[in-house]
Order: structure tokens, then sequence, then C-alpha cells
């Protein structure tokens, strides 16, 4: 049985920290959805300066967190709603998006929508991307997270994410600029809490739902301080 945890902070180094702390320290399904303050979010092996406008992060208190996963830079405010699947694995796993990307697509089905998984890890509406997913293991044990834009600042997304093809040059890896679309045009009348509650009650049925408990928030709050 998968088990859904429950996860209402919004502190982008804590949610990183505690998709690592739950990746490494346990061993059944886990499913999380969560959402974080305004922040910029980069893959381990981007190049921060080249992917982030880091004087305007900076100008305007923007935190810039490296995550453990591939993937490009991606805007992080209330209104982006993320998603978190991890599980253990037995033999060679091959990155395979599409399982959990048939579970998102069902549910936003559920609610009207009609995505559709474009390569290995974009979900669209009306050929616009609404969702990138990304990807990790450590040992036997595999972390899907991603992200879905419900109402987010797109107007500042696009001021803090920047491309410099002079900048890439021979560094890092570089993001792939995307058309992208808010579900919001698509659930007039909905906000993004009521969406993640929709969306909640959606993917977690059936699932054992779970709180972190004392002992796991200090080891998160732990891992927070020493790395993100």
């Amino acid at each position: 049985m998968t088990t859904w945890i429950d996860n209402d902070r919004t502190d982008p180094a804590w949610n990183l920290a505690a998709e690592e702390y739950l990746l490494t320290s346990r061993r059944e399904t886990i499913a999380m959805l969560w959402r974080n303050g305004r922040s910029v979010i980069i893959g381990k092996n981007q190049d921060r300066e080249a992917e982030v406008d880091m004087d305007l992060a900076r100008r305007l208190g923007v935190p810039v967190v490296r995550r453990i996963t591939g993937g490009g830079a991606v805007f992080h405010d209330l209104g982006n709603v993320n998603f978190t699947y991890m599980f253990t694995f037995t033999g060679t796993h091959q990155m395979d998006f599409a399982p959990f990307a048939g579970m998102l697509t069902a549910a936003l089905g559920h609610m009207g929508v009609t995505a559709e998984l474009s390569g290995r890890n974009d979900l669209l509406v009306d050929g616009k991307k609404i969702s990138g997913c990304a990807h990790a293991c450590v040992g036997d044990r595999a972390l899907y997270h991603g992200t879905l834009l419900f109402s987010a600042d797109l107007t500042q997304m696009e001021g803090l994410l920047r491309y410099s093809e002079e900048k890439y040059r021979g560094r890092g890896i570089r993001s792939v600029s995307s058309r992208v679309e808010n579900l919001s045009r698509y659930l007039p009348g909905m906000d993004a809490g009521a969406f993640m509650e929709r969306l909640r009650s959606l993917l977690g049925a059936g699932c054992e739902r779970r709180r972190l408990t004392e002992d796991d928030i200090a080891a998160i709050d732990r891992l927070r301080e020493a790395k993100y």
C-alpha cells in the first residue's frame, strides 16, 4: 500500500530535504503533494548563474535551491503544486514517467482537464506545458517529482529564469524553453489550495495517510541546515 504523506510546509529548502530524507530512510512506496513559497529550484547539474538572474533573485529575496534530481530550472510559488512519488525497486530501474503521468492525467481528467504526456517527462494541455518531472535513484530507491502549474506568476517566472548562450558554452546543463500555461485557465473558480485538496483526494484514494513524526521532522531539520 502507498503511504500518503500530508505536508503543508512551504519552505523550499525544508521540502527538498524532506524528499531526500524519505527517499533514503524509508522502504515503502510514498506519495506527497506540497507547495513552496516563491523560489527557484535548479537541477543537480545546472550552472546557477547561467540559469537564474541572481541579481533579480537577491533583490526580490527569492531563494535558489539545488535539488537532487536532474532536469531544468523551475520557478515555484504558492500557485504551483508539486508532487513526489518514491518507491523501492528490484533489479535494474529504467526511468519511465508514464505510469505516474497516467495517474496525474486520470486525476486531471476527473476535473474535466485533458492532459497528455509529451516526450519522457512533460504534461501538456492544449499543446502547452503544465507539468515537468525529474528523477533520481539512491541505491534501490527511486524518486519522481515535478510541478503542476496552477496559478503561478508566469511573468516573474520569465524574469527570474534566463537563457544565455555564452554562459552555457561548456558549462553545466541548460534548460529547454517551453511554452507554459496555468491550469487555473481550465478550472475557473478554483484556487491553488482547493486544487491541491481535490488532487489529494483523487490520488490519495486507498492510500494510508500519515503525518511526519517528531523524529522525522528533527531529522529533516538537520538535513536542511547541513545541505539545503
